[in-house]
């Protein structure tokens, strides 16, 4: 149980680490400000509507116990006392709860309500913010019959007016029912709403004739707004609402932040990796180099006793001098892929999967190349993309590493199955270095150089890891292409055929002390992982520890 919860708190913190507590201080508050843009900037014009009272009049057949005799049974108070018993009374609240004025254009379909089949036989405007909003709203108003709907046009406003309705209402009482036209729903038409404006809608119904037993309180709406507006029933309880939500994701994040700041003074590798002490060099590959740092500082604030720099030299130079060296405890060497080191007495482990793309400076015109089209760039065949299909008119640039290059080593051994050819050119825009060279090509030192280089050189190509191509796509002009129409898939990469990845290592000579201890950190603590991923690698132990059979394919 100690265990489990130490790798908790450990991924509490790594996680805290990795998003970074001024990142995460953002998201909060973008989180709280959310609701607050919606209404004010995004959904700024809102009408919302509650229903207050939804009964029946309240007044039935007392009314035919007159003169308090209990015995009088006029024809004329019982047909009213019969009516009345069927009459119920709808009243809606309507305000504007947005942050501008709302105009009748605003409406892509106006406001309706119809209640369940129930006739209106009356109507009024009251507690209305001014009179201007009372009269502009009751002359609005417009009567319609259920089964043409809220369509206006379906529904002339001339035939349906309050004066209409009102006209009717002699005939009804006298002749005792809802006579035709027989309006189920009324709508607001031509609504100008001010900021804050509000008004009351009352409305008298009676039961359609021939409907017996308990009154109906049956109500819907209908109604939209242009654009982004609102409408909404603000009797309607919603569990799910944007503020709540991002309300529970700022508390959420908040709760990590603290949680994460608390454990930041005492953070230590996970429980089960081992402190070690001592003085350790990590040299190797240029690509890999900036994330091993990364972890080799987190590594050095749980383990106080161990001293640990990095020196990017390349990976086959690398694994070169971990096999010269005199001193073997105290150096480690990064390797893109599996180095040839013959009968050296060193051991090779696994730390994660790196992909790599094939790259075009965004000029060049092309989303993607064949084995023999790029093997063509590379022996001079083509020397302007123009001869490409789709290509620009660019003189064709390439741009690579050097042989100490780990990455080149693998780019020349699964994608080109050729060596590439030599230097010809310093400034990567013309052969300076061999002017009867068939090719442009420059060389840099590191990946990150290289996918410089093509992102600021028309017509430029060439080749880096998947986490410096992604960092460079949010500001460069910068193409990742497919090779074959094939692209890495971690669920099918064996299937699909894609050759340009490789797994890193790490070679190390000494079999335990502080060498052996970062192996331990590196592939079994939650930080580790939750860097390595972060960086855009894949960890060879999955979460529980177990080997990445992936990884067993380079």
């Amino acid at each position: 149980m100690l265990e489990i919860l130490s790798s908790a708190l450990g991924t509490v913190q790594s996680t805290v680490e990795f998003l970074g507590p001024g990142n995460l201080v953002v998201a909060i508050l973008a989180l709280i400000a959310t609701p607050y843009v919606d209404r004010l900037l995004i959904r700024r014009k809102r009408v919302t509507f509650r229903v207050l009272y939804n009964s029946k009049v309240g007044i039935g057949p007392e009314l035919l116990h007159l003169d308090g005799d209990h015995t009088r049974k006029d024809g004329q108070a019982k047909q009213l006392a019969e009516l009345l018993a069927r009459m119920s009374v709808v009243v809606v609240r309507i305000r504007n709860t947005g942050s501008y004025d709302i105009h009748a254009g605003d409406f892509e379909k106006p406001l309706a309500f119809t209640f369940g089949g129930r006739v209106i036989w009356n109507a009024r405007i009251s507690d209305a913010s001014d009179d201007k909003l009372r009269k502009d709203v009751r002359e609005g108003l417009e009567f319609f019959a259920a089964t043409a709907g809220a369509n206006p046009r379906a529904n002339p406003p001339s035939s349906g007016t309050l004066r209409a309705m009102r006209d009717l209402l002699p005939s009804r009482t006298t002749k005792g029912g809802a006579q035709a036209p027989s309006w189920q729903g009324v709508r607001l038409g031509e609504l100008n709403l001010g900021r804050r404006q509000r008004f009351k809608l009352v409305v008298v119904l009676v039961e359609p004739p021939g409907r017996t037993g308990e009154l109906t309180k049956g109500f819907r709406y209908e109604g939209k707004l242009n654009e982004n507006g609102l409408i909404r029933d603000d009797k309607v309880e919603r569990r799910v609402t944007l503020p709540r939500v991002t309300g529970v994701a700022a508390v959420a994040l908040t709760g990590l932040l603290l949680a994460g700041l608390a454990l930041a003074p005492t953070a230590r590798p996970a429980a089960g990796v081992n402190c070690a002490s001592g003085q350790l060099s990590v040299v190797g590959s240029s690509v890999f180099m900036p994330t091993l740092s990364t972890l080799a500082d987190l590594y050095r604030q749980g383990c106080p006793g161990a001293v640990i720099d990095t020196r990017p030299t390349g990976s086959v130079d690398g694994v070169r001098q971990l096999i010269a060296s005199e001193h073997p405890e105290g150096l480690v060497a990064l390797s893109d892929g599996k180095q040839n080191t013959g009968a050296a007495p060193v051991r090779a482990e696994q730390l994660g999967i790196v992909v790599y793309h094939v790259v075009v400076n965004s000029s060049a015109g092309v989303d993607g190349l064949t084995s023999a089209q790029l093997r063509g760039i590379y022996d001079g065949t083509y020397r302007d993309w123009s001869q490409l299909r789709g290509g620009a008119p660019l003189p064709i640039r390439i741009v690579g590493r050097g042989q100490e290059s780990g990455t080149r080593e693998l780019f020349e051994q699964r994608v080109l199955h050729a060596a590439e050819p030599g230097l010809t050119s310093n400034d990567c825009l013309t052969n300076d270095r061999d002017q009867r060279a068939p090719i442009i090509r420059c060389e840099r030192n590191a990946n990150p150089e290289v996918i410089d280089m093509i992102s600021n050189t028309p017509g430029a190509i060439g080749y880096s890891d998947a986490p410096s191509v992604a960092e460079a796509r949010k500001s460069s002009a910068l193409n990742a292409l497919t090779l074959d129409n094939k692209t890495f898939d971690t669920n099918s990469v064996i299937e699909s055929g894609y050759q340009f990845w490789t797994v890193e290592y790490l070679y190390l000579r000494s079999p335990d002390g502080l060498p052996a201890a970062l192996l331990d950190y590196l592939r079994h603590d939650p930080t580790a992982r939750i860097r390595l991923t972060a960086a855009g690698y894949i960890p060879c132990t999955t979460p529980d520890n177990a080997p990445l059979d992936l990884c067993n394919h380079r």
